[in-house]
């Protein structure tokens, strides 16, 4: 008997602990998933806000941010642009997270037009134009991008953002390492080559981390890359021509996109 209810107690253990994961990586709608999110953007909200002070945001600049989850980080952004020219676009996995941060930003998107959530399931293809973005942003989101896109999801990366543009991930390593113990994530997802050599692939230049410390949270981590202003001159021929030939698809397909629902929104 006690061995059946060690057993199940064990069964039990890896469901809940397994659900926690898959909420943390993709909430959803329900009690686990707002506790879950709620809890993830308390943790990580410093460190956004030292994401958001590295990246030197101008008023007239057009920011993106990958996984946005309550949207902390994209209002941090707003505050920056709402007196110039700029926008903040985000794209949000979770459809739970998405309906949040429309209805938290509901006032803003409708009234400033400065705010734009979009959906994109596969960031590989990104509903913009090429060379929009001077800056390109996340916290907590290559850890779950599989192993075997995130190249291209780099690679889409690049051809959205300006020549001279930056992209900036934040992490927290002793946060991360107490989220391992828990089993909510694995040492590897987290592994920061994966996210600097998928930019070096890329031809990304100045890749690189560099460790910071905060009185707040104390050590924090942040990668960081940049567009070349010339970011064509290390390709080859063949590789360039495959490429461009790509990215005007793409622009093609992302104009057409943001021009219906412009059209759609002033229906």
């Amino acid at each position: 008997m006690t061995s059946r209810l060690a057993k199940l107690f064990t069964n039990s253990f890896k469901l809940a602990t397994s659900d926690l994961a898959n909420q943390y990586a993709l909430p959803v709608k329900s009690m686990t998933g707002h506790v879950v999110s709620k809890y993830g953007a308390a943790s990580s909200r410093r460190l956004n806000e030292k994401v958001v002070e590295q990246m030197r945001i101008d008023e007239n600049d057009f920011i993106f941010e990958i996984g946005f989850g309550r949207g902390d980080a994209l209002k941090m952004c707003f505050e920056r642009v709402s007196s110039g020219r700029g926008m903040v676009f985000g794209v949000e996995r979770s459809g739970y997270m998405d309906e949040v941060a429309r209805k938290r930003f509901i006032l803003e998107i409708a009234e400033t037009d400065k705010i734009r959530i979009d959906s994109a399931i596969d960031l590989r293809n990104l509903p913009y134009p090429t060379d929009l973005f001077n800056h390109i942003f996340h916290v907590d989101v290559f850890y779950f991008l599989r192993q075997d896109h995130l190249v291209d999801i780099t690679r889409e990366l690049f051809r959205v953002l300006k020549p001279g543009g930056s992209v900036t991930c934040g992490m927290q390593f002793s946060r991360l390492e107490k989220l391992t113990e828990h089993r909510i994530l694995e040492q590897s997802q987290w592994d920061p080559m994966r996210c600097l050599q998928a930019l070096e692939a890329a031809h990304f230049s100045d890749v690189q981390i560099n460790y910071h410390k905060d009185a707040e949270m104390g050590e924090y981590q942040i990668i960081s890359a940049r567009k070349s202003l010339s970011p064509i001159q290390d390709l080859d021929p063949e590789e360039l021509m495959r490429q461009l030939a790509m990215d005007m698809k793409k622009e093609r397909l992302a104009v057409a996109m943001m021009n219906n629902k412009k059209e759609a929104g002033d229906c």
